[in-house]
């Protein structure tokens, strides 16, 4: 990549950063489908929220009409696209780089696989699809692209660049629906990112393990989680926390 490629596709990322900076919900992903399905010369620009634990997907938009009997098939397939696998895997605990199909599965067999011959075929989609996370397990929050022609390493690479900026807005968007963790409650959790137990995390704080046992369900009750690895994982997902590990 030229230096001069690099100058103008920093400088458009962050005019898309920029432009919906201050948006929300149904408006940041309306927004993000449009730049950066037009930047791409898509088919068919999508984002999707899908919940690991029951598979469901309380949210789908797209840039175009797509057919409701489409949608279901695609649900009810979802796990066997072979983006599923990796992608899953791959934003543990936070949202991996992004993918497109033929990262994972040479073009022939994808064109040979039931996802696409049922679902992407008959809707006139493009073949090639790359996948764009912004929100990682339990809720994989994510955008797909499509087209005809393979995403190149620019593309690829351009992609990256937008990434953390749309993980940090939808990650903002979604601290927004529920009631904020106390400072208190927010060192408790940083005690359980770090490997400690509810003791341990108890003398670190100068606390009984009592009362970090009931800032601990306080903690679940507001994420709607149980267990302190799903804990983490949400409080991670929501930028309430810092990914263990990666604290200065």
């Amino acid at each position: 990549m030229t230096l001069l490629h690099t100058s103008t596709d920093q400088a458009w990322v962050r005019a898309v950063a920029a432009e919906v900076s201050a948006l929300r919900g149904r408006p940041l992903v309306d927004a993000t489908i449009a730049a950066v399905g037009g930047r791409l010369g898509t088919d068919l620009a999508t984002y999707a929220e899908l919940d690991l634990a029951t598979l469901r997907m309380p949210a789908v938009a797209s840039d175009r009409p797509v057919d409701r009997m489409a949608v279901r098939r695609m649900h009810d397939r979802v796990t066997t696209h072979p983006l599923f696998a990796a992608t899953v895997r791959g934003s543990h605990p936070y949202p991996g780089p992004p993918l497109q199909v033929t990262d994972v599965l040479p073009e022939r067999r994808w064109r040979q696989h039931e996802v696409y011959r049922e679902v992407v075929r008959p809707q006139g989609i493009g073949v090639h699809t790359v996948a764009l996370v912004v929100g990682s397990p339990p809720v994989l929050r994510f955008y797909q692209f499509n087209r005809d022609r393979e995403f190149d390493g620019r593309e690829m690479d351009l992609l990256e660049r937008l990434q953390p900026a749309l993980i940090a807005l939808h990650r903002r968007a979604t601290t927004a629906l529920g009631p904020p963790l106390t400072e208190r409650e927010v060192e408790v959790v940083r005690g359980i990112a770090d490997g400690l137990t509810v003791p341990a995390t108890a003398r670190r704080l100068g606390l009984a393990p009592g009362t970090v046992r009931k800032h601990l369900e306080n903690v679940h009750r507001k994420l709607g989680t149980s267990g302190p690895v799903a804990t983490v994982m949400k409080a991670v997902e929501l930028g309430i926390v810092e990914v263990p590990g990666q604290r200065g």
